[in-house]
């Protein structure tokens, strides 16, 4: 009996299987229409975030426009980010975007195989620097550079600008000391101006130790990081006890904050729209005030926008700042446009109204040369520059002001503009090369080439 139960179990359970494998196959329809659906709407919203995201403005005079709009877009989706996780969590939009650039920007290795260039990471005199030196150098004490990385600065780091400090080192043979400055809003200026000052005083001071001759010491750096670069070069010129760098080369730099609607910007303007190109409007807005004050200034962050910051009486005044922002000083073709009509660049005296309060705040600040170098009065003496500025660049008139204030005061200038660049085209590597950057950075090592005595 108990055999042939076992025989029965046995039987049913053949009988079964194919009216289980019947109601899978039943079943099998159903799941596969799923599975296409959920595989359609994932490649929908991917090429829709995608086209979002690429859709950008970009003026049919821009180099390498497809890799311009992936890079913007790559920035955008980060800022995006940064945005998000600001709504989730109690940290600011600054903190996040410097968060998220540590994770999608990394240093290279200190060492490299092959590399004749090992970084390290160090204090000068109390300021963290990233360090690169030779490993096999010509005998006796070489050149070196100081760099300032960009940033607005609020973000950006001395690891971030790894790849553009590695290649210069690469590319010169030579020490080169990259900054790592403290940052807005958290150390609001003069913090950032100290660092580099200190770092670079106390570079100069122990230059034997690194091989170095001091007095074969340049300086340079982009967006934030050459206005920096800028201000310190005068401040070490004016102090007795230090010889000047070599040189200086301001990479297209803030100069002043007297005029936030030059022909440079308007340009920018109407080829980029409300929104603006790498740095928006509203950020470049928003990180010009967390440097200055410290923090996030509804009422200037919407004056600087409006250029309705400075107060009318100083405008009307005879003011010798107001002279180095003459528009007039900019050669015809990058001033002479058919939309800058006198309507684009007239204040709005209702907005001056509302600014009421704000030029007292900053006035002392924006006047300051070691906030705007193009304040300076005196010239003379500084040392050899380095000036670049690209056509598709907002703070495009501030480098090329520089520029002009220094020749008329006899000091050795090679300025290059660059048809088709935009503010930011120096920085990015691989896959993200612009050949406007690229020739950039050879124009930057030959004159670094010149002024350090390297051999070429």
């Amino acid at each position: 009996m108990l055999d042939h139960r076992k025989d029965t179990n046995k039987s049913t359970k053949r009988k079964m299987t194919p009216r289980g494998r019947g109601m899978l196959l039943k079943r099998s329809p159903i799941r596969a229409p799923y599975v296409s659906y959920c595989v359609v709407l994932v490649v929908t919203m991917t090429m829709l975030l995608t086209a979002f995201y690429v859709n950008s403005p970009t003026p049919n005079g821009i180099k390498n426009p497809w890799k311009y709009r992936c890079f913007l877009a790559g920035k955008r989706v980060v800022a995006d980010m940064a945005k998000v996780l600001s709504l989730l969590t109690s940290t600011s939009y600054v903190n996040n975007f410097r968060f998220l650039m540590d994770i999608f920007v990394r240093p290279t290795p200190l060492e490299m195989p092959g590399s004749n260039i090992r970084a390290s990471v160090t204090t000068f005199g109390g300021v963290k620097v990233r360090l690169y030196q030779p490993i096999r150098r010509e005998p006796g004490r070489g050149p070196a550079l100081v760099y300032a990385h960009g940033g607005a600065f609020a973000i950006g780091s001395a690891a971030s600008f790894d790849p553009v400090t590695r290649r210069i080192a690469e590319a010169l043979n030579c020490t080169v000391v990259s900054v790592d400055y403290r940052l807005a809003p958290e150390h609001p200026f003069p913090a950032a101006f100290e660092d580099i000052l200190n770092a670079s005083k106390w570079f100069m001071d122990h230059a034997h130790d690194f091989g170095v001759d001091r007095s074969r010491i340049g300086i340079a750096g982009d967006s934030a990081g050459g206005t920096l670069a800028a201000v310190v070069s005068q401040e070490l010129h004016d102090d007795p006890a230090y010889p000047d760098f070599a040189f200086q080369a301001p990479i297209y730099p803030l100069t002043q904050l007297i005029d936030s609607l030059t022909p440079g910007t308007l340009h920018s303007k109407h080829h980029f729209g409300r929104d603006g190109s790498i740095v928006t409007w509203d950020e470049a807005a928003m990180f010009c005030s967390l440097y200055l004050t410290g923090g996030e200034h509804a009422r200037l962050q919407l004056a600087l926008i409006r250029n309705v910051h400075v107060a009318m009486e100083f405008r009307r005044s005879d003011a010798p700042q107001l002279k180095y922002v003459n528009h007039s000083l900019l050669p015809p073709r990058l001033r002479s446009y058919d939309f800058l009509t006198p309507s684009s660049s007239h204040v709005n005296h209702g907005h001056l109204s509302e600014a009421e309060g704000v030029w007292k705040e900053i006035k002392d600040k924006v006047l300051d040369p070691r906030v705007c170098p193009l304040m300076r009065h005196n010239m003379g003496g500084l040392p050899p520059t380095f000036v670049a500025t690209c056509e598709y660049d907002a703070v495009r008139d501030h480098g090329i002001f520089y520029a002009m204030r220094l020749r008329e005061a006899g000091v050795r200038v090679r300025w290059e503009h660059y048809d088709g660049g935009f503010h930011g085209v120096l920085g990015p590597s691989w896959p993200f090369e612009f050949e406007v950057g690229e020739q950039m950075f050879h124009d930057f090592g030959d004159f670094a080439t010149e002024h350090l005595k390297l051999k070429s």
